[in-house]
């Protein structure tokens, strides 16, 4: 029976977001499959013990453990999580390509992810691996309790959950709400101290900061269902937590993309950085009756199914 070593670069848990979530969620998934896996920390064993070392993120800090860990003739595979609105820079193109050389097998939560990845990155001969995003089961629960209207005194509002970072680009929601009459409600984990106190400048009385709710809890569950819509506007794509909003059967507007095109193909879509596009998609949509019919299908995949692909190129190995 192969043991899988999961790893992340070394501050990623200093603020966490989905990426780290994933970790934890792909840990279930194996052990749901029999596959023994530990994450790298004080409890996980000596690297000669692993067969197979999956690598989260490309952000840099984690190179010694890496190349240790290949030197050591494990079996490499990164889950790269990496999705650039700029071009990067000759060097630090030049940094990512040598830290691709060090992997056999990638990754890709969807194609256009893949297709992204591939643009910048030379990896011809390595081997792809397909999956789906995964979405802990507490998304599609029923009869979720108004707890989040209770606790802050919110009858109609939309939801904004998630990290707080130019690259979310909650300002331009921030801007287009002037103009809205129904609160905005931002909760997130606050990334860029200089980019939230941005927001918090631009901010009218109808956009609401509140702390990060734990995540999954039915706090949580309860701001979600009960929306009038989930708002999530990046400057790259939507995440995990748009597919958690559609396994809620939210109403939904997100970033145009293709990855919104693959994945929740029936949401609502409006250009990130469209002002007048944003309010005039927020007025539309949560203030009129939306028939179930014609919200986003729900994001429905078990955990192990999501990530069958992967499992089953580790069985294999």
């Amino acid at each position: 029976m192969k043991r899988v070593l999961l790893t992340t670069h070394p501050t990623a848990y200093l603020k966490q977001g989905g990426g780290e979530r994933e970790i934890h969620l792909l840990k279930r998934a194996f052990d749901a499959a029999d596959i023994l896996v530990d994450i790298y920390g004080p409890n996980s064993l000596p690297i000669d013990q692993y067969d197979i070392v999956i690598h989260f993120s490309m952000v840099s800090g984690s190179e010694l453990v890496l190349r240790e860990s290949a030197a050591a003739g494990k079996k490499m595979i990164l889950w790269p999580n990496l999705w650039l609105v700029s071009p990067p820079t000759e060097g630090h193109l030049k940094y990512l390509q040598a830290l691709i050389e060090i992997f056999d097998a990638f990754v890709f939560k969807s194609k256009t992810e893949e297709a992204h990845f591939k643009s910048l990155f030379r990896i011809d001969e390595k081997y792809s691996i397909n999956v789906l995003p995964l979405v802990t089961k507490s998304f599609s629960r029923k009869n979720i309790t108004p707890v989040f209207k209770e606790s802050y005194g919110l009858d109609r509002y939309v939801i904004w959950p998630g990290i707080i970072e130019p690259q979310k680009n909650q300002l331009s929601a921030i801007r287009a709400f002037r103009e809205i009459e129904i609160p905005l409600v931002i909760s997130g984990q606050v990334r860029d101290s200089d980019y939230y106190e941005a927001c918090k400048r631009e901010a009218t009385e109808n956009v609401v900061f509140i702390p990060e709710m734990p995540f999954a809890s039915e706090l949580h569950l309860s701001a979600l269902a009960h929306s009038e819509l989930f708002l999530e506007l990046p400057l790259d794509f939507p995440g995990t937590s748009a597919l958690e909003a559609a396994a809620l059967d939210c109403k939904m507007l997100l970033s145009k993309s293709t990855w919104v095109d693959e994945l929740i193909p029936s949401a609502s879509q409006v250009e990130p950085t469209n002002i007048e596009s944003i309010i005039e998609s927020v007025n539309k949509l949560a203030f009129s009756r939306i028939t179930p019919d014609s919200r986003a299908p729900k994001y429905q995949t078990s955990e192990v199914d999501a990530v069958r692909g992967l499992i089953e190129y580790i069985k294999a190995f």
